[in-house]
C-alpha cells in the first residue's frame, strides 16, 4: 500500500499556469520607450568620436597638422560649452518629441558635410553635428523627466551606458570600415544609418507635434488600463506665502570649485580620448586598427564607472570623500601609468576608463547633495558644464600642439596628468566642504 501511495498521482494537481499574452504585451509595451531613448541618446556621442582612430588617413588625405587635428577634435566640445544657451531658446520653439528629430537631422546633415573631403568641411561639417548633439544634450533628462520619472536612477545610468558603448563600437570600428570603404564613408555611417534607424524609431513611438510621450511609469503601475500620455512635468512652484530666496550660485566659491573639478576632468578626458589612439600606434608599435580597438578599452570600462558609484554607496556604505580619493587615483593611473609604463596600457587604460565614467556621476550627486531647490541644481549644473566644456575644448589642441612641437608623448601625457591633478584637488575639496549657496 505504501508503495502504491508514493507512486500515485496527488489527488490535486496543480496545472502549469500558461503565460498571459496581456502581461507579455504590457511589457513590451513598456519596455519600447526605453529602447527607443537609448537608441536615440546612443547618438549622442559616437559619430564625433569615430573620427580620433581615423586622424591619420584624414591629415594625410587634407594636409591637416597636429595643431589642426586637435582643433577638429576639439570643436564638438566648444560646441557643448557655447551652444547650450542658444539650443535651449530654440527648443522653446519646439516640442520635445520634434527636438529630438531636429537632433538626428542636423546630425546626419554635419555627417554629410564632413565627408565631403575639404578642410572647411570637416571643421563646419563636425560643428553641425556638435550642434544637434548639443540639442541633445539637453533632451535626454527632459525624456527621463518625463516618461520615466519613478526610474530616474535607472534610467540616467542606463543613458551614460549607452553613449559608452556606442563609442566604444565607433572608436574600435571606424579604422576597419575605413579600410573598406575610406575615412569618408566610415566618418558618414556612424551618423546617418543609424540616424535614419532611430529616426523612423522614434516617429512611431514619440510622434512628433502632439508635445506627448508615453510614460512607461504609467503603463507599468495601470497594467489593465491603456497608456497613460502625459507632458513634461514641471517643478513646483514655491508658495507666494512663503517665497525661497534665490541662491546666488555664480558668488559661491564651492560652484568654481566643482567647476574647475569638471573641467580638469573633461580636459584629460577629451586630450585623451583625441590623442590615445596615435599614442598608442607611436609607442606600442600598433597598426592604425590595433590602435583604434585598444584605444576602445578606456571607452568600454568606462560603462562600469556610473555603476560603481551607488553600489559603493548603499551596498558597501562608503562616504563620498572615499568614492571620489579611489575614482581620482584610479584616473591619475593613465596619464602617469602611460609615462612610467606604457606596456602596460591595457592596465592603464582599464583604470582610466572605469575612473572618467565614475567621475561625472560621483560629482553630479554631490551637485544634487549640496543644492537646495530644482532651479539651484540647473543653474549650478549649467556653470559647471559650459566652464568644463570650453575648458576641455583646449585639452586636444594643446595636447597636439606640444606633440607636434617637441615629438614624442612624454609632455602630452604630462599634460594630460596636471588636468588629472587639478580634478583631483578640487574634487577632493568640493565633497569636504559642507557650505550652501550665498542668498540675495
Amino acid at each position: 500500500m505504501s508503495l502504491h501511495m508514493s507512486v500515485s498521482s496527488p489527488r490535486h494537481p496543480h496545472p502549469t499556469p500558461s503565460p498571459d499574452p496581456h502581461t507579455a504585451h504590457t511589457a513590451w509595451q513598456a519596455a519600447v520607450p526605453a529602447i527607443s531613448f537609448l537608441l536615440f541618446v546612443s547618438l549622442l556621442r559616437s559619430p564625433i568620436t569615430a573620427i580620433p582612430p581615423l586622424l591619420g588617413r584624414i591629415s594625410a588625405d587634407l594636409g591637416m597638422n597636429s595643431v589642426e587635428m586637435g582643433a577638429l577634435t576639439s570643436v564638438p566640445v566648444l560646441c557643448f560649452g557655447v551652444l547650450t544657451p542658444v539650443a535651449s531658446v530654440v527648443m522653446r520653439r519646439l516640442d520635445l518629441n520634434s527636438s529630438a528629430l531636429w537632433t538626428l537631422a542636423i546630425i546626419m546633415a554635419g555627417a554629410i558635410v564632413r565627408s565631403t573631403g575639404t578642410i572647411w568641411a570637416a571643421f563646419l561639417g563636425t560643428a553641425v553635428i556638435a550642434a544637434g548633439m548639443t540639442m541633445g544634450n539637453l533632451i535626454a533628462p527632459m525624456v527621463i523627466a518625463r516618461n520615466f520619472r519613478k526610474r530616474t536612477a535607472l534610467m540616467t545610468g542606463a543613458y551614460s551606458a549607452s553613449i559608452n558603448i556606442a563609442v566604444t563600437l565607433s572608436t574600435a570600428l571606424a579604422m576597419p570600415l575605413a579600410l573598406l570603404i575610406g575615412w569618408q564613408g566610415s566618418a558618414a555611417a556612424w551618423a546617418i544609418i543609424p540616424g535614419m534607424i532611430v529616426g523612423i524609431v522614434w516617429w512611431r513611438v514619440f510622434p512628433p507635434h502632439d508635445g506627448r510621450g508615453q510614460r512607461q511609469d504609467a503603463v507599468t503601475s495601470a497594467p489593465t488600463a491603456a497608456p497613460k500620455l502625459t507632458t513634461i512635468s514641471e517643478p513646483a512652484e514655491p508658495s507666494i506665502g512663503n517665497p525661497q530666496p534665490r541662491a546666488r550660485i555664480a558668488a559661491w566659491p564651492l560652484a568654481w570649485i566643482m567647476a574647475t573639478a569638471f573641467a580638469g576632468h573633461n580636459f584629460a578626458y577629451y586630450s585623451t580620448v583625441g590623442w590615445l589612439p596615435t599614442a598608442l600606434h607611436d609607442v606600442a608599435g600598433m597598426g592604425e586598427s590595433g590602435a583604434g580597438v585598444a584605444s576602445s578599452v578606456f571607452q568600454i570600462t568606462a560603462v562600469l564607472g556610473p555603476m560603481l558609484v551607488p553600489l559603493l554607496m548603499s551596498r558597501f556604505q562608503w562616504p563620498m570623500l572615499r568614492i571620489m580619493i579611489v575614482i581620482c587615483a584610479s584616473w591619475l593611473t593613465l596619464p602617469f601609468g602611460m609615462l612610467a609604463a606604457p606596456n602596460l596600457w591595457f592596465v592603464w587604460c582599464v583604470f582610466g576608463g572605469m575612473a572618467q565614467g565614475a567621475f561625472f556621476s560621483a560629482l553630479f550627486t554631490v551637485v544634487i547633495q549640496r543644492t537646495r531647490t530644482p532651479d539651484e541644481s540647473r543653474r549650478l549644473t549649467a556653470l559647471i558644464q559650459t566652464t568644463g566644456y570650453i575648458v576641455a575644448a583646449t585639452g586636444p589642441v594643446l595636447v597636439g600642439h606640444v606633440h607636434d612641437a617637441v615629438g614624442g608623448w612624454t609632455l602630452p601625457f604630462a599634460i594630460i596628468g596636471v588636468g588629472t591633478i587639478v580634478m583631483t584637488v578640487c574634487g577632493i575639496i568640493a565633497v569636504s566642504d559642507t557650505s550652501t549657496p550665498p542668498e540675495k
